[in-house]
């Protein structure tokens, strides 16, 4: 009996290595990029339809801008692909913005004024993702690799409209980033 348990035990560490092995199956995509909404300006709905709940959705939220100002994560211009400084991180945390302001006395007249914010967790309402795709064909299972994430910022217009949504900068969580293109 206790020669069966030996090749036996065996046997299933081979079986289980190998199945773990096909899992994750080829690449399907080396990267797609796509943004998920963390909350919804409904807010009338259930929590699970705003794709968060409000104390997860902080802690996403929270733990993506410590990430960017720790230096333990490589962060990067969206635009550019550049690593960003401890410096330009902090700045590009603080929103500017261009207002028309009317003096309080005559004639009242308009002038500009440039207004600096710091970020305010609840703009950021959107995560886009940077992400590596494999494709088990015998399942039909989709495994996914996180390459990189983008917090993004709510951008209104001087009359309060919705205007888009700004992305601040990519957070790696790959050594090789940015990726070719091909």
């Amino acid at each position: 009996m206790k020669r069966m348990i030996f090749p036996c035990l065996l046997l299933a560490v081979i079986i289980l290595s190998g199945a773990c092995g096909k899992k994750k199956g080829p690449v399907l995509t080396e990267r797609i990029q796509y943004d998920v909404t963390v909350t919804s300006p409904e807010k009338d709905l259930e929590w699970w339809i705003q794709n968060l709940d409000n104390n997860k959705r902080e802690i996403l939220v929270k733990s993506l801008i410590a990430a960017s100002k720790s230096g333990k994560n490589k962060v990067y211009d969206v635009l550019t692909n550049k690593e960003m400084t401890p410096e330009q991180i902090e700045e590009r945390c603080k929103q500017k913005e261009l207002m028309t302001l009317t003096r309080e006395y005559p004639p009242y007249e308009e002038f500009d004024s440039l207004v600096t914010n710091d970020l305010q967790l609840s703009d950021i309402s959107k995560v886009r993702f940077l992400e590596e795709w494999y494709l088990n064909e015998e399942t039909g299972l989709v495994t996914k690799k996180v390459i990189a994430m983008c917090p993004m910022l709510e951008s209104y217009t001087e009359s309060g409209e919705l205007r888009g949504h700004l992305p601040l900068f990519w957070i790696s969580y790959v050594k090789k980033f940015p990726l070719e293109g091909k």
